[in-house]
């Protein structure tokens, strides 16, 4: 819990999203990016032990989006995602109490595969994916993160991470991407995947 409150404290460091301008790093035109992190708030991760584990992500949705949608999967032994988590937060048709979508997002993978999410935006909320238990300890594992830029699609699911464990000798490397092609972990012990979402449309519409 005190690692999710840091986190959730860096994140609401990193940008001031109550405020009705975009804060010093969030993208100016509509898209999503990586958060570049400075010297200090790097080794303010690394004093936590976060720097290998912790991610952090910007955006400044487009005018017409409401409601920001982050969504965590593990893949299934059919070869589909599995929603394991997911968190949501909406400044409504009302646009109270920002009038848009700005602000970040940061994730910590956590040792029993789980992840912690923070979605810092005309305030905080917090919630965590389920707890995944292996058959064996993997051997190796393999992580990729948003790298660039990415402009947003309305209604349209961008992957942010891919998160891949096996217990055996050898890995290929991933990235986002690969999302979109489950084929892609053929045999892998566990992959999961990060995702998120910017609607038109308020929390269970």
């Amino acid at each position: 819990m005190k690692r999710l409150l840091l986190l959730m404290g860096l994140a609401l460091l990193l940008c001031g999203c109550s405020r009705e301008e975009s804060g010093p790093d969030i993208p100016d035109k509509e898209g999503i990016a990586p958060y570049k992190l400075s010297e200090d708030q790097q080794e303010l991760l690394g004093a936590f032990g976060m720097e290998d584990s912790a991610n952090l992500f910007a955006f400044h949705a487009p005018e017409e989006a409401v409601t920001v949608e982050v969504n965590a999967y593990r893949l299934t032994d059919t070869g589909t995602w599995e929603v394991t988590g997911n968190g949501a937060m909406s400044v409504g048709t009302e646009r109270q109490p920002v009038s848009s979508l700005s602000g970040t997002i940061a994730m910590e993978l956590r040792d029993d595969y789980s992840i912690d999410f923070n979605i810092s935006c005309a305030g905080r909320g917090s919630f965590s994916s389920e707890e995944i238990e292996l058959e064996q300890e993997p051997l190796g594992s393999t992580k990729g993160y948003l790298a660039e830029f990415r402009p947003i699609e309305l209604n349209e699911e961008i992957p942010l991470a891919i998160m891949v464990y096996d217990s055996g000798t050898s890995m290929r490397s991933y990235t986002p991407q690969d999302y979109y092609d489950t084929s892609a972990f053929e045999d892998m012990d566990l992959a999961q995947a990060v995702t998120v979402r910017f609607s038109d449309k308020e929390i269970g519409e």
